[in-house]
């Protein structure tokens, strides 16, 4: 252990080389753990919440409207064998704001959700229906929500997206043990108390079943033979698949960010080791003259690397829990904000992302650092002790390397074959290979202004001191023009989606009012009855209106949308093809551009759409811009069934407004374009808080670099500061001439940093998002985010470098 602890000694004299080490990789982990938790905690509370209301069901039959209870009395009489359950739900807010389900179901029968319960006969739950506000609770959730049997507590029922609130008083009644099924905020009651409870007399919200793929085409043969006059179709049930549509642009977005922010780190700690082993020299030169060989010291500094990778990574890994947890509530209420409510808004720690996160702070950390040491202790002892105390250079083999990047780049760019894989690649590709050829572009415009240079003697020497010491701050420049081209990228891309989105807003909002029902079923969109509908359109007021609906159907597998509307003249400006004509023929739709370019669809194809309005063969006629769905939608004329919005025109929209509110209350939701407009932008800001947010830790932990190098480059530069003011240099001038060396740096990094930052926006807008979502954005310029990166990096190069002065002066 003593060579160990000769190696260790090192950090106890120079602690800024341990806490370089140390930052880059701490914060580096952190982001990685705090995004791969914040995605794996929103898809699995996503799967859970799903999972209560299914349970082992893969079917169900939940049609727009609900069903009337005697279809499933008849259903189960005619089919003893059918494992089905009838099921009624319920959006509630407690006096905390929390969101609970309520659950009506057979409580004697539970048939497709049993793994709602323990199995075990010791644990099989009493249920009495003593109360008609009774409801039932797993044991360990009304422990954690501190919930006696027998005390009651006041809930809100709707409320939210325009649904009608009334107060609701439930009383617990009993627990029961849990089964496989996750009970976060799930309340179950019997089916017959939640009909008066939700005010759904001899209804039923759904029915689902677990069924073989040849029961599920008995059973639909079997709707549409007894029940001809009513849209009755099965739909299939998979939390999971749903799941992995949740969120995929804002997911995307905080991936990419976390392994840049682990790329960046990586830099900092290969910046830190390069200046350990410039200092280290004549220590592994004796270590060698007295015997130890080299692969034994390389086998001590591994263990040194170790050692500092895993206290770092489990650093990072603690970190990087707690702000998981910081960002937990603005991620659920952003993912609320696109998908609706969700009950469950737990962070769940995952064994595999924290072990993904461990395995990538010491590999990285080994990789990263093995090679130069390696490569060191090839040098005979006498080398080593007369060598530089400069670290190697190597440029043409970082120029080789970024060439080769570059042609693997254009490779991927050219085969779209590649897919979402090589369109990540193009990304983080080029901001590699532009870092990588930095030091030669940082070199000639150093170069330049030298033999230019005029101005203060403090100003011309920190030119060329900054020249000079290039090879050392070559790493933390890299990381830091990395930090800031990723921030000018992401956020002219975000600025580019946003006035996109916005005016698209501006053209599909053409109505004067926008009418729709409250929200229906687990947060589903509500229907207009027919008793609404007639005097909506018969009002004189009402100019013109066009009927809309949107469900969810599938094309191959693959999950879409399926809309149909009236196509009226005033409407069909707001849809502006990109390609084809309008349809003619009930056979013929419209394919949104998401559709064309994911999935491949052209127009004249034609497509054989499955839904709960049953199987249906379109043929595309003209493609249209969409950014509602990702998915994809497919868009024909309105032919029958339920109405779920209208678009109404009228030369005086205010009154008719007021004629609607005095006469349907809050039956229906009304809404002007403008409110719409700013209710999606708000929707579409809250998204990418998180990304905002993480975009500035990453910029955070790339000035810490550049304040670490300066730091470390101080201490390296004593002994000639020490040389300047024998010659005459005063203290203050020597600070001065850091400060003007950090604040240069900075300057120049930020300047080669924008056409870096340029590049990757247009990489994201014209390669990431149509091979991701399908969509195409306009590119706007968003010249803030430049601005602020020229204002930013110079001031905290100074800050950093002034810093570093102050303790090496």
């Amino acid at each position: 252990m003593l060579p160990l602890k000769a190696l260790l000694r090192l950090y106890r004299s120079h602690p800024w080389l341990l806490l370089m080490s140390l930052a880059g990789l701490v914060l580096g982990v952190s982001l990685v753990v705090a995004i791969e938790l914040l995605n794996h905690s929103a898809r699995t509370n996503f799967v859970a919440a799903r999972s209560q209301l299914a349970g082992e069901a893969n079917y169900r039959l939940a049609p727009a409207g609900g069903l009337d209870e005697q279809l499933y009395v008849q259903l189960v009489t005619s089919q003893p064998a059918l494992d089905a359950m009838p099921q009624l739900h319920g959006w509630l807010k407690d006096e905390q704001g929390r969101s609970f389900q309520l659950l009506g179901m057979d409580l004697f029968n539970p048939g497709p959700l049993r793994q709602l319960f323990d199995a075990r006969p010791a644990s099989e739950p009493a249920f009495t229906l003593n109360r008609a506000d009774s409801i039932w609770l797993a044991a360990p959730e009304a422990d954690r929500l501190g919930w006696q049997a027998g005390q009651s507590r006041r809930f809100v029922l709707g409320g939210s997206d325009g649904a009608s609130a009334r107060p609701l008083t439930l009383t617990l009644a009993g627990t029961f043990e849990p089964g496989a099924v996750p009970m976060e905020r799930l309340l179950i009651t019997d089916i017959g108390l939640a009909q008066p409870l939700l005010d759904k007399a001899s209804r039923l919200d759904r029915i689902v079943f677990k069924l073989s793929e040849s029961e599920a085409r008995t059973l639909q043969a079997t709707l549409q033979t007894d029940y001809p006059n009513q849209p009755l179709w099965l739909e299939p049930i998979s939390p999971a698949l749903d799941a992995s549509q949740l969120g995929d642009a804002l997911a995307l977005n905080l991936t990419a960010l976390s392994l840049l922010a682990m790329a960046v780190g990586l830099f900092l700690v290969f910046n830190a080791q390069r200046f350990v082993q410039s200092v280290r020299r004549p220590q592994l030169a004796q270590l060698i003259i007295l015997g130890m060989g080299p692969s034994r010291v390389l086998r001590w500094l591994i263990l040194e690397l170790l050692i500092l990778a895993t206290v770092g990574t489990l650093l990072g890994v603690l970190l990087g829990s707690l702000l998981a947890l910081a960002l937990m509530g603005q991620l659920t209420q952003a993912l609320a904000d696109l998908y609706g409510p969700n009950p469950i808004d737990m962070l769940r720690l995952s064994p595999v992302s924290l072990l993904k996160a461990l395995l990538i702070g010491l590999l990285g950390t080994l990789a990263a650092n093995l090679p130069g040491w390696w490569q060191l202790l090839r040098q005979s002892p006498l080398e080593l002790r007369a060598g530089s105390s400069r670290p190697p250079a190597h440029p043409w083999r970082r120029r080789l390397l970024a060439i080769a990047i570059l042609l693997l780049c254009a490779l991927c760019l050219w085969l779209p074959q590649t897919g979402l894989t090589g369109a990540l690649f193009i990304a983080g590709g080029w901001l590699l290979a532009m870092a990588l050829w930095l030091p030669d572009a940082l070199r000639g415009l150093l170069g330049w202004l030298r033999r230019r240079a005029g101005g203060p003697l403090t100003a011309r020497l920190g030119v060329a001191e900054t020249l000079y010491h290039l090879d050392r701050t070559a790493i933390a420049v890299m990381a830091l023009q990395l930090a800031i081209a990723a921030a000018i990228g992401i956020g002219v891309m975000v600025s580019s989606f946003r006035s996109s989105v916005e005016i698209w807003l501006g053209q599909r909002l053409a109505a004067d009012l926008y009418v729709t029902a409250p929200k229906g079923v687990a947060g589903s969109k509500g229907t207009l009855s027919e008793a609404t509908l007639k005097p909506l359109l018969a009002n004189p007021l009402v100019s013109a209106a066009s009927r809309r609906s949107v469900h969810p159907a599938r094309w191959q597998g693959q999950p879409i949308e399926w809309a149909q509307m009236d196509f009226i003249p005033q409407l069909k400006a707001a849809y502006p093809l990109l390609a084809g004509r309008w349809p003619t023929r009930p056979d013929e739709a419209l394919a949104s551009e998401p559709l064309t370019v994911r999935l491949g669809v052209k127009v004249g194809q034609t497509l054989a759409i499955s839904g709960e309005q049953g199987p249906r063969q379109f043929t595309v006629t003209g493609v249209y811009q969409d950014y509602g769905s990702d998915k994809g939608q497919i868009l024909h004329a309105f032919e029958a069934g339920a109405v779920q919005s209208l678009a109404l025109f009228s030369n005086d929209p205010e009154q008719l407004a007021d004629r609607l509110r005095e006469r349907f209350g809050e039956q229906l939701n009304l809404l002007s374009a403008p409110a719409i407009h700013s209710a999606a932008l708000k929707v579409f800001d809250q998204t990418f808080v998180v990304t905002e947010l993480l975009k500035l830790l990453i910029l955070g932990i790339a000035f810490v670099g550049i304040g670490s190098a300066f730091m470390v480059l101080g201490l390296a530069r004593h002994g000639e500061l020490q040389t300047l003011q024998s010659l005459g240099l005063s203290p203050r001038h020597c600070r001065q001439l850091l400060v003007w060396q950090g604040a240069g740096l900075g300057l120049l990094t930020a300047l080669l940093a924008l056409p870096v930052g340029y590049g990757l926006a247009w990489v994201l807008i014209e390669v990431v998002n149509p091979r991701a979502f399908g969509w195409r954005l306009a590119f706007e310029a968003a010249p803030l985010h430049a601005v602020t990166a020229l204002l930013l990096a110079p001031v905290c190069g100074a800050l950093a470098s002034w810093y570093a002065a102050r303790r090496v002066v």
